[in-house]
């Protein structure tokens, strides 16, 4: 399975996956300005509606980013044997991914945290 077809579909993928990433990101971010707005703007009547919403985009957000990723690096594995030298494959097998998912992880689960704190406990 080394055809052109394969390298064409391998490389389709990995730009579906790494636009997925970008806007599972920016969504996420998105939702959070938003919610921040809600919270500084003192509309506490919905706290409990805005909790819901909060958590779940949250785990949605994070879990949609991680699992892009490793979509986007085992796309990458299947990379034949005369791919291996180019040097976007070099590029990518030197990633740091377990970098890129711990800020995914923590940033968007601590301002989640920073959110509910603010709404429940302040």
């Amino acid at each position: 399975m080394n055809t052109p077809e394969d390298r064409r579909n391998r490389i389709a993928a990995w730009t579906a996956r790494s636009r997925d990433v970008l806007w599972i990101i920016s969504l996420g971010v998105i939702t959070h300005l938003i919610i921040i707005t809600i919270i500084a703007s003192g509309w506490t009547a919905a706290n409990l509606a805005l909790t819901v919403f909060l958590v779940f985009t949250t785990i949605l957000t994070i879990t949609g980013a991680l699992d892009a990723m490793d979509d986007i690096n085992a796309i990458s594995k299947d990379a034949q044997a005369n791919e291996k030298d180019l040097h976007g494959q070099k590029r990518f097998e030197e990633t740091q991914w377990g970098m890129f998912k711990g800020l995914v992880i923590l940033g968007f689960g601590l301002t989640a945290i920073a959110e509910l704190y603010l709404m429940w406990i302040t």
